[in-house]
């Protein structure tokens, strides 16, 4: 992980248009139900039940 000026963390996912302002302004880190649940067990030895699968995304123009 690196150093940011903010996280912003999810149970579900974050839509396209997150993901492109994170990336453009680089100092904003998106955390999303996969990523929580791998954190949770790793870190406090939690397993939690994950949510939906997420939409699927259509590719970038």
């Amino acid at each position: 992980m690196q150093p940011c000026g903010g996280v912003l963390i999810t149970t579900s996912w974050f839509g396209r248009a997150s993901h492109d302002f994170a990336r453009q302004h680089g100092r904003l880190q998106l955390i999303e139900g996969p990523e929580l649940n791998y954190l949770i067990k790793e870190h406090l030895g939690k397993d939690v039940i994950p949510g939906p699968v997420p939409p699927k995304r259509r590719p970038s123009r």
